[in-house]
């Protein structure tokens, strides 16, 4: 057996990195494993780690996903439950490190099969020396028992089966709305939102711009390229709504009788020294509930618009989302919400962009800021007098983010990272007290190595 062994350039190891995200070949790998056959093995990935240094205010979370009604903002906006915090912490940032495997066919008929399995694990523990034994919660003198962090996250587990009618792909992988927005956003590489004491990644962007999209189960399909041009479908494990509000607790939309469907249309042109890229991409999905004989439904629906212009050494990127139901931070998140028989059920209508300049000097340098926000209507009141099922109407919320940073790669495997974020939470609800915004500023430095 013949070993293949590729020292990749600096473009190719970020976009191992990039590409972790969805499906890289083992072209892009540092060791090839070549038989007589045909068949080739081969690995890449990458390690990371960031030192970061957070000023979080009163109430402030990640996400955004603070109850300002519990939290008992005062006439100022100051949140009462979630005090004020300032963090130093050695954590993965927005990328989890990733070790993968690809295995890629021999062609036989005009086909060739690609398979890639990921495993993405984070270098912290939930803020805890002892994985082992952590933060001991009030009322429980025994502590919490179990692993607290540094975890493994099998992200990729895909197919991708090529020829000239397209790609034809079944697996788990990323899911393809928001995904374009994800993997251009410049705090892929660096840490963005912070992940504050848990042991998780951090959250780059999510909720400030784009919702995350997640890694799903799916079948698609995408077709060749002619003159730029580009589409893709993909049929996927449907959700059900994991954070529906309602007045005893439970989920209530929890029957999935079709699938999800996502896709993506893209037309890429080149032209001396540059590029320019304009995509749409979308997500449908309808959920009930199967509580009661006249059980409500919601509709999942989104729509999003990109443009990606390089020229020079200068990149001008932006993004635009809206769609109801689909949460403000993570798909499937907060976005609806039932009384207690689920027989009224309402959708929030979501929006957001974000727009990123970047300059790149001798191809080693970047120099990048964006700007972006997520939105999210709050809920009208609901008086459905069933077991005083009443619900009050919630605040509009609106999450945002302004980021600058310094990409540097030393080598063809080694960048390093130094990064600013400032962000604000607001909530508004002109009917009631509950108003105010928080804010977090965080300045992080640390390193990649790809192979």
């Amino acid at each position: 057996m013949a070993k293949q062994f590729k020292k990749t350039k600096l473009a190719t190891a970020v976009s191992i990195a990039a590409m972790s995200l969805g499906l890289s070949t083992a072209a892009n790998a540092v060791v090839v494993v070549g038989g007589d056959n045909g068949w080739e093995v081969s690995f890449d990935g990458n390690v990371n780690a960031f030192y970061t240094v957070t000023d979080y205010d009163a109430g402030f979370t990640t996400l955004g996903y603070v109850n300002p009604g519990a939290a008992g903002f005062d006439a100022q906006g100051v949140a009462g439950d979630v005090p004020e915090l300032d963090s130093s912490r050695v954590t993965s940032g927005y990328l989890p490190a990733f070790f993968s495997f690809n295995v890629k066919s021999p062609t036989v008929n005009g086909l060739t099969a690609t398979a890639r399995i990921s495993f993405a694990p984070v270098i912290q523990n939930a803020n805890a020396k002892n994985q082992f034994y952590g933060r001991q919660l009030p009322g429980n003198n025994g502590g919490v028992q179990g692993l607290q962090g540094s975890g493994i996250d099998t992200r990729e587990v895909v197919v991708n089966v090529d020829g000239e009618f397209g790609t034809f792909s079944f697996g788990r992988t990323l899911s393809i709305f928001g995904r374009q927005a994800m993997l251009k956003d410049q705090t892929l590489f660096g840490v963005g939102a912070p992940n504050k004491q848990n042991g998780s990644i951090s959250a780059g962007r999510t909720g400030r711009g784009y919702t995350y999209p997640n890694f799903n189960a799916r079948f698609s399909y995408k077709t060749p390229t002619v003159m730029g041009l580009q589409a893709e479908f993909g049929l996927y494990d449907p959700s059900v709504e994991q954070a529906v509000l309602n007045t005893n607790g439970g989920v209530l939309l929890n029957e999935t009788d079709t699938p999800r469907f996502e896709g993506e249309l893209s037309h890429t042109t080149t032209f001396n020294n540059g590029s320019f890229q304009l995509w749409m991409d979308g997500m449908w999905q309808d959920i009930e509930s199967n509580q009661s004989a006249a059980a409500g439904d919601v509709t999942v629906a989104a729509v999003g618009f990109g443009a990606d212009v390089k020229m020079s050494g200068f990149n001008l990127l932006g993004y635009y989302y809206t769609g109801e139901g689909l949460g403000r931070s993570l798909q499937f998140v907060g976005g609806t919400r039932c009384e207690a028989q689920g027989v009224i059920c309402q959708e929030a209508e979501n929006d957001g962009y974000y727009v990123q300049g970047s300059y790149t000097f001798s191809g080693k340098t970047k120099l990048s800021g964006s700007w972006g926000q997520s939105t999210e209507d709050g809920f009208s009141a609901i008086n459905a007098g069933l077991n005083n099922a009443a619900m009050a109407n919630t605040p509009d919320v609106e999450l945002n983010m302004w980021t600058v940073g310094v990409y540097h790669d030393m080598t063809s495997w080694m960048k390093v990272v130094a990064e600013y974020s400032n962000l604000e939470n607001k909530y508004d609800n002109s009917t009631s007290n509950i108003s105010g915004k928080t804010e977090a500023d965080v300045f992080s430095l640390g390193a990649f190595l790809f192979w």
